[in-house]
């Protein structure tokens, strides 16, 4: 069933980007913003994956893979594969990382340098992979919080990669926080809004564990 504009999408495993419709088109929009505010402070990469809808599981679902042109290039000279972000939308991806991510939102980042070759394990092998064929190796992880029907949840992660640990750690920590919607002041419970999130909210029935 296609969603017809305005009407709110569902997040469940193995949908595809035509069952969206236009709200697949609005997400990649914003996931270019993120990329594009990021990028100046090195970020290569950014994906989005949100929690299956109604749900208070931790069941990711892939949303959105988006990088710069020489990354996306590198991967099609070596996989043939055009977009990230239609080829794995759907994609049911659990994970350790993601776990801990949800675990800590509102409380901290999540950083991997995957040049650990023990962190590297955690990863299955079509992430690794393509992890080493783009050659960014250090990732950060956050929880998104949103809201629908007075109440707050955190609804997925973002991830921003890199190829190295960033020099202006501090800013892209920032930058990252202001998307995913974290508050301030954790103790004025006041959550400002990123277009990321009011979109989220605005298109998308909610999942992921209550915050």
């Amino acid at each position: 069933m296609v969603a017809a504009p305005g009407q709110k999408v569902r997040v469940k495993a193995n949908i595809t980007p035509s069952q969206w419709s236009t709200a697949w088109n609005g997400m990649r929009n914003i996931t270019r913003s993120v990329l594009a505010e990021l990028r100046p402070l090195g970020a290569k990469q950014v994906n989005l994956r949100l929690n299956t809808s109604g749900t208070e599981s931790k069941l990711p679902v892939f949303i959105d893979w988006l990088a710069v042109k020489e990354v996306t290039d590198i991967l099609n000279q070596k996989s043939g594969i055009k977009d990230y972000g239609v080829y794995r939308f759907g994609d049911p991806l659990t994970s350790k990382v993601y776990d801990e991510t949800v675990d800590k939102v509102g409380k901290g980042i999540v950083r991997r340098d995957w040049k650990c070759d023990q962190l590297l394990r955690e990863k299955r092998v079509q992430s690794r992979l393509l992890v080493q064929k783009a050659g960014l190796m250090y990732q950060q992880f956050i929880g998104i919080v949103a809201e629908q029907r007075g109440r707050r949840r955190c609804v997925g992660i973002l991830t921003v990669s890199f190829r190295r640990k960033p020099r202006k750690l501090s800013d892209v920590d920032a930058k990252m926080k202001e998307w995913a919607s974290w508050p301030k002041n954790p103790r004025s419970g006041g959550y400002p809004k990123s277009k990321l999130v009011e979109y989220i909210e605005q298109r998308v029935v909610l999942g992921g564990p209550t915050v």
